[in-house]
Order: structure tokens, then C-alpha cells, then sequence
């Protein structure tokens, strides 16, 4: 009986654990978040009008710099701030220009470090959902070799320390994802901090 409610139990969880968020559109999204597959210029940046990808930001070697420093997570946000500060200011008369191109920059690194994170994050939810599916199959398979007359306690024993296993493994990849779902939040959160402070320093 105590094995019974123990399957009972996990199926409950998988259950739990696979429901979809009610506004998920993709079936294989793992998070509660809501998915943005893309991001637009124009939900960050009122400057003047750019076309990150269209720019020749790279040629710049000193915005080339700056980009690859700022976007840089491990950076704290305020470092990054005076960093820009301090671009500005030798900037001269080619200020806006050379912010322009440098947030043309910043865009296009953090939206295709975004992009490969959702990626990841898609690839996480379809392998998630076939463990699961898997271990159903598993709990079917339990049921039935503990139903049959007379039963292979051996066989029983084997699948059933399987199904820990496979559980353990779904369980610990499960804990995981909170964190890895906060990340492309986080990268949004850098790119506004980060244009926000090269807008107020076009000027």
C-alpha cells in the first residue's frame, strides 16, 4: 500500500510540475513567466533613430570596449553607469553619435544572449516534459508487475529503484529551472538600466 501511495503521490507531482501556465502559448516553455519571444528597439530606446543591426558599432573600437564591458553581468549595474558617464564625456561633440552606436551595441549583445537563453530554456521544457512522460510509463510498467500473479519481487525491486532514480533526476533538474527562468528577466532588466543611463547622457 505504501508503494501504491507513493506512485499515487508522483504522479500527482508531475502532474504539478508540468502544468502549464494559463496564458503559455508554447507547449514546451517551462516557465511561469510569461514568454517574449522578442525584443523591439523601441520598448528601451527614444533616442534618435537606430537600427542595432544595421550599425557598424564593432568598427568603433572605443564603443567596441564599452559594449563588451557593460554587458558584462558580472559588472554591477553602477559600474557599468560610470563607465558610460565616463565615455560621454570624451566624447566631445560626437556624444550622441557614438551613445547611439553604443547602445546599438548593448542592444544587440543582450537580445542575442536572450535569444540563446529562451532557446535553452525550450530545449529544458521539451527534455523536462519527455521525463515525465517517461516516468508515467514507468509508473504503468510498477503497477502492472505488482499486479501480476504471482509477482517477480526481483523485477518489482529493479523497476522500482529505477523510478527513484528517474524521479531523483526530474526532481533535481526541476529545482533548477526557478533560477534559470529569472535570467532572461535579469538580461531585460540590464539592457533598460543600461539605456536608460545612455539616454540621460546624450545631452
Amino acid at each position: 500500500m505504501k508503494a501504491i501511495g507513493s506512485i499515487a503521490f508522483l504522479l500527482m507531482c508531475l502532474d504539478t510540475a508540468m502544468a502549464a501556465s494559463p496564458h503559455v502559448v508554447d507547449p514546451d516553455w517551462p516557465c511561469q513567466q510569461v514568454k517574449v519571444d522578442t525584443l523591439s528597439v523601441a520598448s528601451f530606446w527614444t533616442g534618435p533613430a537606430i537600427d542595432p543591426a544595421k550599425t557598424d558599432w564593432r568598427q568603433d573600437a572605443a564603443v567596441a570596449t564599452l559594449v563588451a564591458a557593460i554587458t558584462e553581468r558580472k559588472l554591477p549595474l553602477d559600474l557599468a553607469a560610470a563607465r558610460i558617464v565616463t565615455f560621454a564625456k570624451t566624447a566631445d561633440n560626437q556624444k550622441q553619435r557614438a551613445l547611439s552606436l553604443v547602445f546599438a551595441g548593448v542592444f544587440e549583445v543582450l537580445n542575442s544572449e536572450r535569444e540563446t537563453v529562451l532557446g535553452g530554456l525550450d530545449r529544458f521544457g521539451k527534455r523536462q516534459k519527455q521525463l515525465a512522460s517517461d516516468l508515467r510509463q514507468e509508473i504503468a510498467d510498477l503497477r502492472l508487475a505488482q499486479a501480476a500473479t504471482p509477482p517477480d519481487e526481483e523485477n518489482i525491486a529493479t523497476q522500482t529503484q529505477r523510478l527513484l532514480w528517474d524521479r531523483q533526476f526530474f526532481e533535481t533538474r526541476r529545482q533548477t529551472l526557478s533560477f534559470a527562468c529569472d535570467v532572461p528577466g535579469t538580461i531585460e532588466q540590464r539592457l533598460f538600466g543600461l539605456t536608460k543611463v545612455i539616454q540621460d547622457n546624450l545631452e
